[in-house]
């Protein structure tokens, strides 16, 4: 692995993990420290067999997740108030690829070029020892429907294609669900494709997205409703 290309590792910090996750791990159960989210390591095939070798107890002291994605770190000073800015980008592993060419989601639910992104913020004013954490999460993804965006030398904007028909939008559902057991309830979605076009392309597949939330919605508990924003990025800016 070429740990020079925005892959990124720590030995003394699980960077697989939120903060929030981190913390209430170490909380209820110091050592050992639970198994890395495998989503987020890249090299989980490579360490697989390795892992299955090594007991719970001892396998942390051999296996090392490597995240892929951006790490930025600074210090800040707000009229006195000592603050660390951490921002950290997670890149699923699950339905990676490159742009154009991975789109939408997978039979399994997993979508295209997954990121979770997380602000930290650690205010050292309070405590020298300590200090107070604050974590933001966010998650970016392709739009979870069936579709697909062929790349062309002759086409630099290629048309979107809806190339499969799922009528109960049972990829997307999957999606969701995943998303639930992960972060809970209420997702909200903030949908960053065009509203309007002369020429129709991103309106395509955000009017295929919306009609999937309609659907899904109708087959949720009010409480646990999936909230849709449009914004048109574009036409904001």
């Amino acid at each position: 692995v070429d740990l020079t290309k925005d892959f990124f590792f720590s030995y003394t910090y699980d960077m697989t993990r939120s903060l929030q996750e981190n913390f209430l791990f170490c909380t209820a159960q110091p050592f050992p420290p639970p198994p890395f989210k495998d989503m987020y390591a890249w090299n989980f095939f490579l360490t697989r067999e390795l892992e299955e070798c090594t007991s719970s107890l001892t396998s942390f002291h051999w296996v090392l997740p490597i995240i892929h994605g951006a790490f930025i770190q600074c210090k800040l000073n707000d009229y006195g108030r000592s603050l660390n800015l951490t921002l950290l980008a997670r890149r699923s592993r699950h339905f990676a690829g490159t742009r154009y060419l991975k789109r939408g989601v997978s039979d399994r639910g997993k979508v295209a070029n997954d990121v979770e992104h997380e602000q930290i913020m650690h205010d050292e004013t309070t405590s020298a020892a300590s200090g107070t954490f604050s974590s933001f999460l966010q998650v970016r993804g392709s739009i979870p429907t069936y579709w697909t965006q062929e790349s062309s030398v002759t086409m630099p904007k290629p048309p979107i294609v809806l190339n499969r028909v799922d009528p109960t939008y049972h990829a997307t559902q999957a999606h969701f669900d995943d998303l639930l057991r992960r972060y809970g309830s209420p997702i909200v979605i903030v949908d960053l494709v065009k509203q309007s076009e002369k020429r129709e392309r991103e309106v395509i597949v955000g009017n295929e997205f919306r009609h999937a939330v309609d659907y899904l919605n109708n087959h949720i508990d009010d409480k646990h409703k999936i909230r849709y924003c449009a914004l048109d990025y574009s036409h904001v800016s």
